[in-house]
């Protein structure tokens, strides 16, 4: 591929709800501009962005896919994006690497959940958002709706450039309001014709709403506009062009992706008013990552700052790192700087790709998107640079895990390829975690939803050759003391010759939460030898990981030694130590032990109209509501939940408020197990025991 200026370049993510088409619309382009020679579908495994194994069974996409090809003079670099919300973390970095987003929304389903999820991120990174009406080939498509939808959800400078002509099987054609003529659509080719008449009066009044959008973004045009009502075509298209890279106009394209009806359209119009890197204000980059944050612009002869967004394996063989330039220019060959790691890399070859196709490049400039391979020091997140500047770009935000199950390998002596595998997957995807629970026996994956529990766990079974199965995760139950307790234990054992004596006096009692295990050594008068105090000790604390009830470990208790007895010959550390675990442990039973329960702190952010159902859910899961604050579009509802109430959640949360929610969940204190549950707790808790055994 040739090489582009920075203003001849478009980077854009075609994002929005699962199943609204963006894949096929994908491929509607691609086939449209010639690069592919037949257009694939999702739906029978042959698109060109979705290639993966796991793509491929599914029907849908779970990665991030890159296409990079030349239009019309320009170089469009186009993001597919998963629309499932378990791969949220995949939109996170294609929104990161491009200039502007492609909210593609089917024309019979309207408004969904992740587009309304998806539209906001783009507002949050401020991202330039466009607007695809898919499916308008469908029998139910409804233009007029889905607009009235879109404006009631975001927006009313939401405002359609092009009107359908035409709707279900019939639609076959567009009205081009600026340019005032139909598009007719023949194949990939389109011929011009005038506006029909029953169209002709929808036409002027979105026309006139551009003009007046477009007078808004500049204080001279809005000026004149007030004046004459009226701007030059010019004038317009400059205006409208402001107005969507400054994200207050959101323009709106109907299309038929599986028809290829419109493909080109679009095309055409993001390549004209889509905003250029050249056009961007700048990308926040600090030096050696602290200080103030200073935007850089998009230069091909300013200091080197490239972003690595995205790291995979699923291109090649080998491992790819996917890269933004931001400014500067990269060259192979070039030795960089990775500022993250304070370390040097040397450039190999640099690529392109069309779905997993690769093409050579030699360098890439600022504004542009490329790959890399066997890099050695530089992982998903970091920033090159060169080592007297030392430029390091805002890392990509991703949200953090919202579901956890346990896993355990299905085949013994696989737990450390199990370990690596998990541990590379981990380098390619920041949205799952892995921590290894030793005192619970049990490694626990937290990610994103069962979606993507699948896809780690098959990608792990394809790469690794390794099997793992999941289970109920078990959680860190404590025991406790509510009363005192003052018991003596006395350690004699006579088997000829030397004996074994001790003779510990203890006091048990609770201390406030959270302050642990306190030992008081409270002997006077020598009845016990100080050599055998520490003894003593050692015994409580190897008492403590188990407790009476249930087998979890003892907190915040006090332990007075206060009485005791020894023998000149038969006394020994073992016997005191052994004197002490028995004393402790009739201690425990004789001071009122009691289970604790974790508890998590929930932050639910739902939409008002579901925020009963969610507040009478955590209610049932043995929730307290902490508060409630409102905010422009949801509420925000705090509560405390056991930890043990909330598996699963994130997937009862989506059916509640048909995945219009978002929740996050952080560990908050342990609470009293109320006596109603113990005895069934317990007597689960006793089951896992022994299965494990």
């Amino acid at each position: 591929m040739k090489s582009f200026e920075t203003s001849d370049i478009r980077n854009f993510v075609l994002v929005g709800h699962s199943g609204c088409g963006k894949t096929t619309l994908a491929e509607a382009m691609l086939f449209t501009a010639g690069v592919i020679n037949r257009q694939g579908r999702a739906a029978d495994g042959t698109a060109t962005l979705d290639f993966t194994p796991e793509e491929q069974k599914k029907h849908t996409g779970v990665s991030l896919a890159l296409a990079q090809f030349e239009f019309e003079g320009r170089k469009l670099n186009l993001f597919d994006a998963p629309g499932y919300a378990d791969f949220i973390g995949e939109v996170c970095a294609g929104i990161r690497a491009t200039d502007f987003g492609v909210v593609v929304v089917s024309s019979t389903a309207g408004v969904e959940p992740d587009t309304e999820r998806h539209f906001e991120m783009l507002e949050e990174d401020g991202r330039a958002r466009f607007i695809a009406i898919n499916g308008m080939d469908k029998e139910q498509a409804d233009f007029g709706k889905v607009v009235a939808s879109l404006r009631a959800s975001f927006s009313d400078r939401v405002i359609p450039v092009y009107l359908p002509i035409g709707a279900g099987p019939d639609f076959r054609g567009v009205v081009d309001v600026l340019g005032g003529q139909a598009l007719l659509f023949e194949g990939k080719d389109v011929t011009t014709g005038p506006v029909p008449a029953d169209l002709q009066a929808a036409a002027a009044d979105a026309r006139a709403k551009l003009v007046e959008l477009a007078a808004e973004s500049d204080d001279a045009f809005l000026e004149k506009y007030l004046e004459t009502m009226e701007l030059t075509p010019e004038e317009t298209r400059v205006g409208l062009r402001m107005g969507i890279a400054a994200g207050r106009i959101f323009p709106v394209i109907p299309v038929s992706g599986e028809r290829n009806r419109g493909a080109g359209v679009l095309m055409r119009f993001l390549a004209e008013y889509g905003p250029s890197p050249a056009d961007m204000p700048g990308t926040p980059v600090t030096k050696g990552g602290q200080g103030e944050e200073t935007l850089i612009a998009a230069s091909p002869t300013g200091p080197l700052a490239a972003l690595i967004f995205k790291v995979s394996s699923e291109f090649t063989a080998q491992e790819i790192a996917l890269l933004r330039v931001y400014s500067g220019t990269i060259q192979s060959g070039n030795d960089v700087y990775n500022s993250n790691h304070d370390s040097s890399e040397r450039i190999g070859q640099l690529y392109n790709f069309l779905g997993k196709e690769r093409f050579d490049l030699d360098h890439l400039g600022a504004g542009d998107i490329g790959a890399v391979a066997k890099l050695k020091t530089t992982s998903l997140g970091n920033t090159l640079s060169t080592k007297e500047r030392r430029l390091v770009v805002r890392p990509i935000s991703f949200p953090p895990p919202v579901h956890e199950i346990a896993i355990r390998t299905k085949n013994k002596g696989d737990e450390e390829k199990v370990g690596t595998g998990l541990a590379k997957l981990r380098e390619e995807d920041a949205t799952f975690q892995i921590e290894i629970q030793g005192d619970l026996h049990q490694s626990l994956l937290r990610c994103m939803g069962d979606q993507h529990v699948d896809v780690i766990l098959e990608r792990l079974h394809r790469r690794f050759k390794v099997e793992v199965e999941t289970f109920k995760p078990r959680l860190p139950y404590r025991e406790t003391i509510k009363g005192t307790a003052d018991v003596s234990y006395r350690h004699k054992k006579q088997t000829g010759g030397r004996g074994q004596f001790a003779d510990v006096s203890i006091k048990v009692e609770p201390v406030p939460r959270g302050q642990g295990y306190v030992f008081s050594n409270e002997i006077v008068g020598g009845v016990i030898p100080t050599k055998f105090i520490p003894a003593v000790e050692k015994g409580i604390l190897e008492a403590l990981p188990e407790g009476v009830i249930a087998g979890y470990p003892v907190v915040d208790v006090k332990v007075r030694l206060h009485f005791g007895g020894y023998h000149d010959v038969d006394s020994s550390e073992m016997a005191f130590k052994i004197a002490a675990i028995n004393a402790f442990r009739n201690g425990l039973k004789d001071a009122k032990p009691v289970l604790l329960e974790p508890i998590s702190e929930v932050q639910v952010d739902v939409p008002e109209e579901f925020t009963g159902g969610v507040m009478g859910d955590l209610s049932s899961r043995r929730g307290k509501i902490l508060g409630m604050e409102p905010g422009p579009k949801s509420q925000r509802i705090r509560a405390a939940v056991p930890r043990g109430e909330l598996y699963r959640y994130s997937t009862t949360l989506r059916t509640l408020t048909q995945g219009r929610a978002r929740f996050a969940q952080t560990f908050s204190h342990y609470e009293e197990v109320p006596r109603e549950y113990v005895d069934k707790l317990v007597e689960e808790l006793k089951k896992e025991r022994e299965a494990e055994a």
